[in-house]
């Protein structure tokens, strides 16, 4: 892989192979094709929005819906780490050896950042395709810490059938929908789940009275989310979120 960067310049009239792309800006020395796009050329911005375009339309798309549930399991664990145990004790808890002391912010990158919030919040961003910690640009009112949203949630089917003897099969069915979707509004939901959209509202009533999901209004729509107990419910014996390696 490393002979065929060194060796070959992408044709910017036909494209950027996905190898090359891979390992464009590993390299230090620039290539024809990283040169022209620090020099603002048009073709080679073109080839790279295409190369981008295919990627989401190929890699990211269609696992659109494991992204979103991943991401959402994600925060739903860490903010019930939050509330019971506070800040530190979910910092600490990310494996990072991240760590807030008097309102500094310790987070060991290449440079041992140390960053002091004062007034800022702190935000954490659940990254499906990020690998490790690292930070945001910080800006004036908030510093952001983007972590591994890890892998989306499952249910198996021994679990489904719990469940449906617990909660009854349209309700099972329902917070298994909303789980793995990572959030849906009440139409996607009723049309996932191939009901009336009164039966769907029905049974997120109930999965919300128990503690299950949260519906967030947004604009005309209703979103349902599941909380952290919620996903835990539908998560095989021995699965945890906060103990999971990202």
């Amino acid at each position: 892989m490393q002979l065929y960067s060194r060796s070959l310049s992408p044709d910017l009239a036909e494209g950027v192979s996905h190898r090359y792309l891979a390992h464009l800006f590993a390299r230090r020395a620039p290539t024809p094709f990283t040169k022209a796009l620090a020099e603002g050329n048009d073709r080679a911005h073109r080839v790279l929005a295409a190369s981008v375009d295919h990627l989401r339309s190929t890699a990211i798309e269609p696992r659109l819906s494991g992204i979103r549930a991943a991401v959402a399991a994600r925060a739903a664990a860490l903010s019930h780490i939050y509330v019971n145990s506070g800040a530190s004790t979910m910092l600490h808890g990310l494996g990072h050896d991240i760590r807030l002391r008097r309102g500094v912010l310790e987070v060991p990158t290449v440079f041992d950042a140390d960053l002091e919030l004062g007034e800022r919040s702190l935000r954490l961003q659940a990254v499906a395709l990020n690998r490790r910690v690292s930070l945001a640009e910080p800006a004036d009112d908030h510093l952001t810490i983007r972590i591994p949203a890890g892998t989306p949630p499952r249910v198996e089917p021994d679990q489904l059938a719990a469940l449906r003897s617990l909660l009854g099969a349209g309700r099972a069915e329902t917070l298994d929908a909303i789980v793995m979707s990572g959030g849906i509004t009440g139409q996607h939901l009723a049309s996932r789940l191939g009901v009336s959209n009164a039966a769907a509202s029905r049974c997120a009533s109930a999965l919300r009275r128990a503690g299950l999901i949260r519906s967030l209004r947004i604009g005309q729509a209703v979103k349902h989310v599941a909380t952290p107990l919620g996903y835990h419910l539908t998560q095989p014996e021995g699965t945890s979120w906060e103990a999971r390696p990202c």
